[in-house]
């Protein structure tokens, strides 16, 4: 029973703490809303409407206005004392047991003073963004006022830069006069609504205004002071060209200068109506003409003093050329009376006397031109200048072909001084062979040896002819020194071999009683050596058995057969 009563007394302690903090929650949330709506009290939202009703509003921003006093009104009159009401019923119901209505009551009361916060907020924002509104328009009319002014002050003191543009820019402005006018009036009566509707067209039509005008002057000046003065220039610079017999490459200056000065006068018109876009595009085209015109006239004026210079040097060049021509062709033809020109020597040189013959003919075109002052100079200088360099590349090749043919006698003397050395090499191979006594020659070397002797019979028969072809025999003499150096290559293997077979077969001799093999390896090399003229492989047959029986001996009679040899060849020397 004890148990039960502690029991009941512990939950009846939890419920009244609860009911406590239940309370003391809700007692504070309503404080704080209440301190949120004094703050907003405190705001004297009711102050900044008084000063908003000295802007003497009217139109839509004075309805604005109106709704914004209406609604404050109502926050003012009603919702700050509904709010208190609310809060003091609160308090009441919170001592009781109904929870569920308490929060109700507690949300409800939030919701209020939010909702109350958004007007007063909106109030404040749109009020000051009235008074800011006020400001700016009344800081634009004096802004403008000045502008209109200013623009005024130009067009009446320096309308002569205006020249027919005066008109229009006097009518735009009296229209944004107007228009300027309207919105100082809108302004002063307080309707800002339809004042910044008017206010943003007015400012871009007078900065465009303003533009038009600073633009205006300097295409003015072009247009009736120095294009005039610079196609006065131009055609009196033409006249005076005319008379001294320039020409142009352009069909009609004159024409052009003309054509240059109607679009002049066609775009001061279009200047007149304001077109500048136009005008700008016009104004560079129009002074892209002049200067073209410029440059033509100036072109020829710098030519001439070059012409005349280059035509003195033309001619001497031209004839230069001709002389240098017609000498080559006279040694051509000398030369190929004796020698083949295997690369059309004498048909390229006909071929650049014919190409000087054409630039003569076009540069005595041009002098008569020039003397009868119907010549365009840089055309004539461009056509010049390009033969000049014509000319050049030809005496260049002239000379070439000159000096490739100039060589052929020389080359003739020094071929004919060849052959005559590869005679006597060849005789005296002949005469080293039959020196060493020898039963035969092989067949092979025999076959090589008269080669090279036809070849250089050959050769004598071709460097001896009434017309040589030079490119052939130096080809011809190339060969045979190759043959000639193989030649004596072989020669002296036959030699070298010869000679150390003989000593084997003589040291061979010496041991054959003793060993059968060798006799039988002496018997067979002095065969080869006899009957079939095989030196070589005498040697070698002889040369192998003797170092197997007695290893190092071919070696050894080897180098004592070329240390004799290199002996020999230093007395030769010597001697």
């Amino acid at each position: 029973m004890l148990q039960v009563l502690i029991g009941i007394v512990i939950v009846a302690a939890i419920i009244v703490g609860g009911l406590y903090l239940f309370q003391r929650i809700t007692i504070n949330q309503i404080n704080d809303l209440q301190a949120a709506k004094q703050r907003l009290v405190g705001l004297h939202v009711d102050a900044n409407l008084r000063d908003g009703a000295t802007l003497s509003l009217t139109g839509e921003s004075l309805n604005q206005f109106q709704q914004l006093q209406a609604d404050y009104k109502e926050v003012n009159d009603h919702r700050f004392k509904e709010i208190d009401e609310l809060a003091d019923d609160i308090r009441r119901d919170v001592r009781g047991v109904n929870f569920v209505k308490v929060r109700q009551e507690v949300n409800q009361l939030r919701e209020r003073v939010s909702g109350t916060e958004k007007i007063v907020n909106h109030t404040r924002d749109a009020l000051s963004e009235l008074q800011k509104i006020d400001q700016q328009h009344r800081q634009a009319v004096s802004k403008l006022e000045k502008k209109y002014q200013n623009l005024r002050k130009r067009l009446l003191s320096e309308n002569f830069k205006f020249g027919a543009s005066i008109d229009q820019l006097e009518e735009q402005l009296s229209t944004l006069e107007d228009e300027f006018d309207r919105f100082s009036t809108l302004t002063s009566e307080g309707d800002h609504a339809k004042a910044q509707d008017v206010l943003g067209g007015l400012e871009k039509n007078t900065n465009q205004l303003e533009n038009t005008i600073s633009l205006i002057p300097d295409l003015y000046q072009s247009l009736d002071v120095m294009y005039p003065e610079q196609l006065q220039e131009l055609q009196a610079g033409y006249t005076k060209l005319n008379n001294q017999g320039y020409q142009f490459s352009d069909a009609d200056i004159a024409t052009e200068i003309a054509n240059v000065d109607k679009q002049r006068t066609e775009t001061l018109d279009k200047l007149a109506q304001l077109e500048i876009e136009t005008v700008q595009k016009a104004n560079e085209n129009i002074q892209r003409q002049i200067d073209h015109l410029y440059a033509v006239m100036q072109k020829e004026i710098d030519a001439r003093p070059v012409v005349k210079k280059l035509m003195d040097e033309m001619g001497q060049f031209i004839t230069h050329a001709q002389n240098q021509n017609h000498e080559l062709l006279i040694e051509l033809d000398r030369l190929s009376q004796n020698y083949t020109l295997d690369h059309g020597e004498l048909e390229t040189a006909r071929g650049l006397g014919e190409q000087i013959k054409q630039i003569e003919k076009n540069y005595q075109n041009d002098l008569t031109a020039v003397h009868q002052r119907t010549a365009v100079d840089s055309q004539v200088l461009e056509q010049e200048q390009s033969a000049q360099t014509t000319l050049t590349q030809i005496e260049k090749q002239q000379t070439q072909i000159n000096d490739d043919v100039a060589g052929l006698q020389n080359d003739e003397r020094r071929a004919k001084k060849t052959l005559q050395r590869f005679a006597n090499e060849i005789h005296a191979i002949k005469r080293q062979v039959e020196s060493l006594n020898l039963p035969g020659l092989p067949k092979s070397y025999l076959d090589y040896f008269f080669v090279v002797s036809d070849e250089i019979k050959k050769l004598d028969a071709d460097i001896n002819r009434i017309k040589i072809n030079m490119e052939e025999i130096t080809k011809q003499l190339l060969i045979v020194q190759a043959d000639l150096e193989t030649l004596q290559e072989k020669t002296n293997d036959i030699k070298d071999s010869a000679r150390l077979a003989e000593r084997l077969l003589q040291y061979a001799n010496r041991l054959r009683e003793q060993n059968s093999e060798i006799d039988a390896a002496a018997t067979k090399a002095q065969k080869l050596f006899n009957e079939s003229n095989d030196y070589a492989a005498s040697l070698e047959t002889i040369a192998t058995v003797l170092d197997k029986v007695e290893p190092g001996a071919y070696k050894r009679l080897e180098d004592s057969y070329y240390k004799s040899s290199d002996d020999v060849e230093q007395k030769a020397d010597l001697t």
